[in-house]
C-alpha cells in the first residue's frame, strides 16, 4: 500500500543585473539584498532550524565527510526568509531561492511555484528601487557560460522501500521524463558534443549514476537521506534531475507523473 505523496519544488532562480556606470554587481550581496527588501516577507519571525539537517548522510547506509552547514543566528535571519504560505525565501549560494511548502496535490505545487514567481519579481522591484539599477532574475537552470543551477523535487515515501528498488525503477522514468518536461536549450555546454538543440537544459551537467552531490559530477539519483519527518517511518526523496518549467502544464505533469511512478513503486 502506497503512502500519500507530500511533496515540495525548491526552484534556484538565475540572477544579474544591467550595467549601469560606477556599479559594481555581488551576486551572493545582491540576493541577500533582494529577499530582505520586501515588507510582506519580514512578517514571520521566526528563524530556520538547522539542527535537523544532515546533508551528509548518505541513503547507501553510510555519512561522507564534511561539514553541516550551520550559520550563525544573524547570517540565518539575513538569508532565510520563512513564509506565511509555509514556503521559504532563501540565499542558496549565490543566488536566491524558492521553496515551496509542502503539498499534497500537483496541482497545489502549480499554485505554489507561481506564487514563488510572483513575489520574486516583487522583491525584485523592490530591490530596484532601493539600489537604483535594475536587476535580471531567471527561472532556469543555465547561464550559457558552463553554469547550471537547479530546480528540485521531493517526495515523501516510506523508508520500508529498499533504496536500491527506487533506483532501479525510477532511472528509466527519469530519463523518459525530460522528453515532456525539459525547459529546452540551444546549444550545448559542459564540454558537451556541439548541437543546435536541446530538450533538456540540465542534462549536460548529469554526469554519474548514483551520488550526494549536487553541484559537482550531479548523479541522476541524488543519495541524500534527510527526511525531514520520522526517519524511521519515512524517506525524502531528492531529485535533482528535472528541468525549472514555466508551463502550469508542464509542471503539473512532472510532479504528478513522478508520484503516480513512485506510488508504483512502493
Amino acid at each position: 500500500m502506497a503512502i500519500e505523496k507530500i511533496v515540495g519544488t525548491e526552484t534556484e532562480f538565475g540572477i544579474t543585473y544591467r550595467e549601469s556606470p560606477g556599479t559594481i554587481f555581488d551576486p551572493v550581496s545582491c540576493s541577500i539584498f533582494l529577499i530582505n527588501s520586501l515588507e510582506m516577507v519580514q512578517e514571520v519571525k521566526a528563524i530556520w532550524d538547522y539542527a535537523g539537517e544532515n546533508p551528509l548522510l548518505d541513503a547507501r547506509g553510510f555519512e561522507v565527510s564534511g561539514e553541516p552547514e550551520r550559520p550563525s543566528q544573524q547570517d540565518n535571519r539575513a538569508i532565510n526568509k520563512l513564509l506565511l504560505n509555509g514556503g521559504r525565501l532563501y540565499v542558496d549560494g549565490a543566488h536566491p531561492e524558492y521553496a515551496t511548502p509542502e503539498c499534497r496535490t500537483p496541482l497545489d505545487i502549480v499554485r505554489y511555484e507561481k506564487a514563488g514567481e510572483y513575489l520574486l519579481d516583487l522583491s525584485r522591484e523592490a530591490a530596484e528601487r532601493l539600489l537604483g539599477y535594475r536587476i535580471h532574475l531567471y527561472k532556469n537552470n543555465t547561464d550559457g557560460k558552463g553554469n547550471s543551477y537547479g530546480c528540485h523535487e521531493n517526495y515523501l515515501m516510506a523508508r520500508s522501500v529498499p533504496f536500491e528498488r527506487i533506483v532501479d525503477q525510477l532511472i528509466p522514468f527519469l530519463v523518459t521524463r525530460q522528453i515532456y518536461a525539459g525547459a529546452g536549450k540551444v546549444g550545448a555546454e559542459n564540454q558537451a558534443d556541439p548541437v543546435d538543440y536541446q530538450i533538456s537544459q540540465r542534462a549536460d551537467f548529469f554526469e554519474t549514476l548514483l551520488g550526494l552531490d549536487t553541484m559537482a559530477k550531479r548523479p541522476l539519483i541524488n543519495t541524500r537521506d534527510e527526511p525531514h519527518a520520522d526517519e524511521e517511518k519515512y524517506r525524502r526523496l531528492h531529485v535533482i534531475v528535472g528541468d525549472s518549467n514555466m508551463s502550469e502544464y508542464t509542471t503539473y505533469l512532472k510532479v504528478g507523473a513522478t508520484a503516480i511512478v513512485l506510488s508504483m513503486v512502493e
